[in-house]
């Protein structure tokens, strides 16, 4: 029922079509009282005098037919941006006219009953439901007033009593000049308190966003760390109809290599072997992290049931670190950097856990380790050599 009933607020929407959605929403609620209203008005009429077309009835079914069409109106009209102006001179014009209703009635009334209650009454309905600028509120207001004021003057016969009725509406009007002041005030700093609001949530967005993605990247390597490659894992795991691997990928004698050249270089080899591994990686649509010290990590998802995709992966990496011919004076095995990969079995991706997965990778490094380095191995029951 609210969706149908209200406009709804969207964020980042100008202050004047902020007020209209707002002014809308209020009109709705004013045109369904004044529906009501004048509902009750023509039965309490029927009931005293019976079906007549007194002028008093005329102005109830006037007022009555006007609110129904203008809430339908509203009530069916698009909550688009290119309705707004439409929709905020709509309802001007309705609270223009409900004004002049109450004032036109007022001046009959001073024929018989002498009061101002219809016109004021009106008047505080426009300033309460319709929030304004001046200019609009002077045209509102004071233009209906200067011609009810002469209709009156015209109607009422007696002097004291317009006097009376003057002073009364004076006094009403600066108080509702006020009134409505402080409400489109009060309007126009809510709206910048939502922007500000908004502003702030969006800033906070991005940061818990950057903060999030920094918190999953190493800072090193900029390559993925642990926690983005469980994250990854995490999201990927429960895909059905696919296969997983994961390839372990160790810098052979690396503190050799650190003891030798030292840390800043060692650092320096590590970013060096690092986008190498992510050329391979991304030609390959696998997945690398930083897994730990001189330690990387593929996961790779795919459709081989006997891994020989990820098997050739692993030894094109391999090569790749190898002929980059990264030197390595220090090292007891090779004259340039190399590496010792270890890869799993291929498994059914919701049957396997990433502990179990990266176990089985890591034994077939350390087997890779052992026979040498920089080969590669996998896991079988038989680990047979590349």
């Amino acid at each position: 029922m609210q969706s149908l009933l209200f406009l709804q607020t969207k964020p980042g929407c100008s202050f004047f079509s902020q007020l209209t959605i707002d002014n809308v929403n209020r009109a709705k609620i004013s045109l369904i009282i004044v529906i009501i209203f004048e509902v009750a008005l023509l039965i309490r009429n029927i009931f005293e005098h019976g079906f007549s077309l007194h002028y008093y009835v005329i102005f109830y079914i006037v007022l009555l037919t006007v609110s129904a069409v203008s809430l339908t109106l509203l009530w069916w009209m698009p909550n688009k941006e290119q309705h707004i102006r439409f929709l905020d001179r709509f309802i001007f014009s309705y609270y223009v006219f409900f004004i002049f209703w109450g004032g036109a009635l007022t001046v009959l009334d001073q024929f018989s009953y002498g009061q101002v209650t219809a016109y004021l009454s009106n008047v505080l309905v426009g300033v309460l439901m319709y929030h304004c600028s001046m200019r609009k509120f002077m045209v509102m207001q004071f233009i209906p007033l200067v011609i009810i004021s002469f209709a009156m003057y015209e109607a009422q016969a007696n002097e004291d009593i317009f006097l009376g009725h003057m002073i009364n509406i004076t006094v009403f009007m600066v108080f509702a000049t006020i009134g409505s002041r402080f409400l489109y005030n009060v309007a126009a700093q809510n709206h910048m308190q939502r922007e500000l609001l908004s502003e702030t949530n969006e800033g906070l967005e991005a940061l818990n966003t950057e903060l999030a993605y920094l918190s999953m990247r190493d800072e090193l390597t900029t390559l993925a760390n642990r926690r983005g490659l469980y994250h990854y894992m995490d999201q990927h795991l429960q895909v059905e109809n696919q296969q997983v691997s994961a390839v372990i990928l160790d810098i052979d004698a690396f503190k050799h290599y650190n003891d030798f050249y030292g840390h800043l270089e060692g650092d320096h080899a590590l970013r060096m072997v690092a986008k190498i591994l992510q050329q391979q990686a991304g030609a390959e649509k696998t997945f690398v992290a930083r897994y730990g010290g001189e330690e990387f990590m593929f996961v790779r998802f795919h459709h081989d049931d006997d891994n020989t995709t990820v098997k050739a992966f692993a030894e094109q990496v391999r090569q790749a670190v190898f002929e980059a011919q990264i030197p390595h004076a220090a090292s007891p095995f090779e004259a340039v950097l190399s590496v010792s990969l270890g890869v799993s079995h291929s498994h059914i991706a919701t049957e396997i856990n990433m502990t179990q997965l990266f176990k089985e990778a890591d034994e077939a490094l350390y087997e890779a380790k052992r026979s040498g380095r920089n080969c590669v191995r996998y896991y079988e029951e038989v680990t047979i050599e590349i």
